[in-house]
């Protein structure tokens, strides 16, 4: 079995689909005021390798818990229509329709909230997603995100009956730095539009690096 993960923000859609989200809101008159700069404080201490992952996930869910669950739900529809739609990397339908005709596994691994990514995904025809509030993951000691990313698709590849290393190849494509644990667990990590920290890193180790922001 081959396996394909790709992670989402800045990797599969050429932006980050939580500050749409957070804008969109904002748009409508249902955020408040200090949530955008609380949401790019957190990205800064993303973008340092800093971030307290647990707080920015409880800031998101707490937020999404003060609306209104229907005016949430059309208000996410139309965020995923209107801008997060819109903002895919060009590139990327072709390589995954590519990996899927040649039989490669594909798994989408997020940080992100299961309720933006999964429409972006089902557009895309993809099924398997290992997002940050997926119910697969529950219990694991860490959340999805940096090592515990690797934890996390070793529990869902293990309900399959497989592991990361009992696959003949496998692919992570990523951004971001932050994502180095797993991206060291595969035989061809691709660093795609990466950060600077992970563009050094991987021209240092001879990984692929590419651009998806050009249709292929």
């Amino acid at each position: 079995m081959r396996a394909a993960f790709f992670d989402f923000d800045h990797t599969l859609l050429a932006a980050d689909s939580n500050q749409l989200w957070l804008e969109h809101l904002d748009a409508q008159g249902m955020l408040p005021p200090e949530a955008l700069e609380r949401h790019r404080a957190y990205m800064r201490d993303y973008a340092a390798g800093g971030l307290d992952f647990a707080a920015l996930d409880a800031f998101r869910a707490e937020l999404d818990a003060s609306l209104d669950p229907r005016r949430l739900q059309a208000c996410r529809e139309t965020c995923v229509r209107e801008r997060l739609l819109p903002a895919l990397a060009p590139a990327a339908p072709t390589l995954l329709a590519r990996l899927r005709e040649q039989g490669v596994l594909v798994l989408v691994v997020s940080a992100s909230r299961e309720a933006l990514v999964r429409p972006v995904l089902r557009s895309l025809g993809i099924e398997h997603l290992i997002a940050a509030d997926s119910e697969q993951g529950a219990g694991l000691e860490r959340p999805c995100f940096g090592h515990g990313k690797v934890l996390h698709v070793e529990h869902a590849l293990r309900a399959m009956g497989l592991s990361l290393r009992g696959l003949e190849r496998s692919w992570f494509y990523s951004d971001s730095h932050n994502d180095l644990p797993l991206l060291e667990q595969v035989s061809d990590p691709v660093a795609v539009d990466p950060d600077p920290l992970l563009e050094r890193v991987a021209k240092w180790r001879g990984w692929p690096v590419v651009s998806w922001r050009e249709a292929a």
